[in-house]
């Protein structure tokens, strides 16, 4: 019992520290939305790369990669695809996203969309309907906070508790620390995160196995069928993971959060690098997938939760003092990257619907309701954690289906076709979301051994294409600025767009 009180109390005056550090390194630019939400667009290479990898390493990466790896077996591989394909595409998309926002002073996805098609409706549409979507990632973050509590403390704490203290920590990080306050967070949340991981990595093989070679060779012999497609429940074959990995790959930077970190960053050469160098992230998804399935050895005739097995594991080989600062390392992938995902949401709500809906309103009053909807957002997460507890991962594939469904508008339309209209943009969203949504409700997680939000994807393309072929697109006069910002080398296009 004092060595559970010891980890329990370093972990809370360690956040309390960190907590702090991030209020005191925002406060200079937390006093307006942009500031709050962008860093006044100041941001260097180094603390958006920690900013980038904290949003996309967190939570998930340290409890949900390896509860899906022991649970569902080597259909997990599809996530180190998934950033794969996101980096290479990260690479082109983020420095014309972050030139757009700064040309036009944007803040969150909603404002580029309503700019690109000059449509305050369809902004006011996306801005509401990717901010309930938010709400399911960050009950990712209070599922796997509540579940790393309710481990430390041997299932003292309920879920309901445990989630509870998840929902308390995190609206007070957010509230006070501001984006730039965050980035620092994420420096100490990812170095810690590297450590616990790879201490974790070396550990288990010698601990349980007497080393690498061992533990390999008895998952091949032992386990074969779990390490290999399409798994022990013989359901995700190569045509999901294939799909899954396009659906996810190309979905991943649709995210309004990513949007919030390009308009951070000092110029176009920051992105760029991070997008060369995160990649090096990827080391601490293979690590964790490998405990997964070693956790199917080591768990063999005693069942239990996917969400719990990294911890557990770690309350078995560590020493007190280690425990408490990988349980730290854990708490913070929880709380951390929760950040910028609930301010999205919040300013979505704030800047994008309320404020578009009530004009004339002071910009003052936008930022005080965005931070004060901090607790209403994140309560309605810890509502969804309680009525709806799933794995980690499952949480997040379902939010991917719905999210992905905004490729077509924002990169194939707001980058690169100038065809593109509202109307076709509008109508591929309602294609996209209405499939995924009937397929959410009828249970059908693949059709025709695809990825059922893949299938909807495409639907979307489609329907996109067509109609805004019909249809009459955005002036050239009103486009020409727009697509200038995103590549200010191109020669400003000579062809009569309206006149279509």
């Amino acid at each position: 019992m004092a060595s559970l009180y010891e980890v329990l109390g370093f972990v809370a005056l360690s956040l309390l520290l960190i907590t702090w550090l991030g209020i005191r390194s925002g406060r200079r630019t937390s006093a307006t939305l942009t500031g709050w939400m962008v860093d006044d667009r100041s941001m260097g290479p180094l603390l958006t790369w920690f900013l980038l990898g904290t949003e996309i390493y967190t939570a998930f990466t340290f409890l949900g990669l390896a509860g899906f790896a022991y649970a569902k077996g080597a259909g997990i591989f599809y996530n180190v695809g998934t950033n794969d394909v996101g980096y290479a595409l990260g690479f082109f998309i983020l420095p014309a996203i972050g030139m757009i926002g700064r040309r036009f002073g944007h803040v969150t996805q909603s404002d580029f969309i309503a700019d690109r098609y000059q449509s305050k409706g369809l902004g006011i549409i996306v801005a509401f309907s990717t901010a309930i979507i938010l709400i399911a990632y960050i009950d990712l973050n209070i599922v796997g906070l509540g579940a790393i509590l309710a481990v430390l403390t041997n299932h003292r704490l309920n879920l309901l508790s445990a989630d509870t203290i998840g929902f308390a920590v995190l609206t007070l990080a957010v509230f006070f620390g501001g984006i730039r306050g965050n980035a620092w967070q994420s420096m100490v949340k990812d170095i810690l995160m590297f450590i616990a991981i790879g201490a974790l990595f070396f550990m288990v093989p010698f601990r349980f196995f007497g080393g690498f070679g061992s533990m390999f060779h008895r998952m091949a012999t032992e386990i074969p069928k779990h390490i290999t497609m399409p798994g022990p429940s013989g359901k995700l074959g190569l045509g999901w993971f294939a799909t899954t990995i396009l659906l996810t790959g190309f979905g991943q930077w649709m995210w309004p959060q990513w949007f919030n970190v390009a308009y951070t960053a000092r110029g176009g050469r920051t992105l760029k690098l991070q997008a060369v160098f995160m990649p090096l992230y990827q080391l601490v998804k293979i690590a964790v997938i490998t405990v997964g399935f070693a956790a199917v050895l080591i768990f063999a005739g005693h069942k239990v939760a996917g969400n719990d097995v990294v911890m557990l594991i770690a309350k078995q080989i560590f020493p007190v003092w280690f425990l408490a600062v990988f349980a730290l390392a854990a708490v913070l992938s929880a709380i951390v990257p929760a950040g910028p995902i609930i301010m999205m949401s919040c300013t979505l709500l704030a800047h994008n619907v309320f404020a578009k809906l009530r004009p004339g309103i002071s910009p003052q009053t936008i930022f005080g309701l965005s931070r004060w909807l901090v607790f209403a957002v994140t309560l309605a997460a810890l509502i969804l954690a309680i009525v709806a507890h799933a794995l980690i991962v499952v949480i997040l594939l379902v939010a991917y289906d719905f999210i992905a469904q905004l490729l077509p508008g924002i990169v194939i339309g707001g980058l690169f076709w100038r065809r593109a209209t509202l109307a076709g943009t509008a109508a591929g969203l309602a294609a996209g979301w209405g499939l995924s949504l009937a397929f959410l409700l009828t249970g059908h997680g693949q059709i025709w051994h695809m990825n059922s939000g893949f299938v909807a994807l495409v639907a979307n393309i489609i329907v996109f294409v067509l109609v805004s072929l019909v249809t009459k697109p955005v002036p050239a006069e009103q486009l020409e600025p727009f697509f200038a910002a995103a590549n200010p080398w191109r020669r400003p296009s000579a062809m009569p767009v309206a006149a279509e």
